[in-house]
């Protein structure tokens, strides 16, 4: 994993002219004692000069703030001090520091603190087509959530990330992804992305300072009837280095995410979990996205005799 420096931070320019390339900037989080928490995602599309946010906040499991926004003005500011929309980011001292404001019916501000500096990750395994570089972190946030006059003061936890290169939604088939924090000495953030000819499996699991690279993961996700909500995980997760992890959670609620791509990159749908998750007697919090397949992929086809996908 590389070493990410500020100017990784900052933003990013394409090659030249190319309607799939786009940048994103995220953070989500979750306070299970208070059952409150979001999604707030911005991406930009210098090609078609236009950027979009997708955000919602939560609170006892009924989403009372949400913002699809897929036609903004491309933006002159960078990322450390970033207003798109109804989201803001600042970024802070470290590159561990970011703080966040949302203003959308309910009013949120809160200080994000990172474990660990940020940690790159390949969003290009197999055919996925996911951007060309991605770093992420997870960590604490602190701060205030404000809602017809109620004020719930937040102490959570959350996943950050800023990803940019060519983008196709459509590439990524299903998938299963969970981050769980469980203190300042463990974490776990664990991908299973398939494409359209099988399952990638990545991520990383802090544990005691150290960082150890995930080389496989089942997630035993019970989906709701809808298809799409989860319920509950039962994951294992095993790592580079050895190591194996038994996560099990269940949702207080769920939010769907996602929204349109650009050019033919499609788009994407899925569902949040806002997870409480347990490893070993421990108590974690965090989130579960859940993609499920929605047409066959090639082994399918070839099996079934199905024609090839336009």
């Amino acid at each position: 994993m590389s070493r990410i420096t500020r100017a990784d931070t900052l933003r990013h320019a394409p090659e030249g002219p190319d309607p799939y390339w786009q940048e994103s900037f995220f953070m989500g989080w979750y306070d299970a004692r208070n059952r409150c928490g979001g999604h707030h995602h911005m991406s930009l599309c210098p090609y078609l000069k236009l950027a979009h946010v997708w955000s919602f906040l939560s609170i006892d499991g009924v989403i009372v703030a949400r913002s699809q926004e897929p036609a903004l003005p491309l933006p002159e500011a960078d990322f450390d001090d970033m207003q798109l929309g109804v989201l803001r980011f600042v970024a802070g001292a470290s590159l561990r520091e970011l703080t966040l404001e949302v203003s959308d019916g309910a009013e949120l501000n809160i200080s994000y603190k990172g474990l660990t500096d940020p940690l790159e990750l390949d969003f290009s395994a197999g055919g996925l087509r996911l951007g060309s570089s991605h770093y992420e972190s997870m960590g604490r946030v602190s701060g205030v959530l404000v809602h017809e006059g109620r004020e719930i003061r937040i102490q959570g936890s959350a996943w950050h990330d800023h990803s940019w290169g060519p983008r196709k939604f459509n590439s990524h088939r299903s998938g299963r992804y969970f981050w769980a924090v469980f203190g300042e000495d463990l974490a776990l953030s664990v991908y299973g992305l398939d494409d359209a000819n099988g399952k990638n499996r990545f991520g990383y699991v802090l544990d005691r300072g150290v960082i150890h690279p995930v080389a496989d993961a089942t997630f035993g996700a019970v989906v709701a009837d809808d298809g799409l909500s989860p319920l509950a995980l039962d994951a294992r997760v095993y790592t580079t280095t050895g190591q194996g992890y038994h996560v099990v959670g269940k949702a207080d609620s769920n939010a769907l995410v996602g929204g349109t791509g650009w050019a033919d990159g499609g788009y994407f749908f899925g569902m949040d979990g806002l997870m409480r998750y347990e490893l070993g007697g421990r108590l974690g919090e965090g989130l579960c996205e859940i993609t499920e397949l929605r047409a066959p992929n090639d082994a399918h086809r070839t099996e079934l005799k199905l024609p090839p996908e336009d």
